[in-house]
């Protein structure tokens, strides 16, 4: 590449820049001011459904540190929680259901599908 060609791909860069700053600028209604505030936002009058899917494979170790905190969330609409017992040998879904029982909060439901089918991996 030549030396003029050189100097055009930098004046067209420079050029480029400035036009890119500019707009933003002049364009973006002064989106750096943080002294602007956003209105609060008003409460929907219906919320989602929320279902919350948990995967555990014999996760019976760190259940009593997560569990509890997950279906002691305060969601104002419906929600569920979902634990897929995706074949523990640790006794994991009992334990989920056990750390449940008696509990406000989420309503938790357990989901062991069984043995899966030949020739499955899992996840790897």
């Amino acid at each position: 590449m030549g030396h003029t060609a050189h100097v055009s791909v930098v004046a067209w860069t420079a050029a480029g820049s400035l036009a890119a700053w500019l707009w933003l600028l002049l364009c973006q209604g002064f989106f750096w001011r943080t002294d602007v505030r956003l209105p609060p936002a008003r409460e929907p009058d219906s919320w989602p459904s929320v279902g919350v899917v948990v995967p555990a494979r014999d996760e019976a170790e760190v259940l009593p540190a997560s569990l509890p905190a997950l279906l002691a969330q305060d969601y104002p609409g419906r929600a569920e929680v979902f634990l897929v017992d995706d074949g523990s040998t640790d006794g994991t879904g009992a334990l989920a259901r056990e750390l449940a029982r008696g509990r406000g909060g989420l309503p938790l439901t357990v989901d062991a599908p069984g043995e899966p089918p030949a020739g499955w991996t899992g996840k790897l």
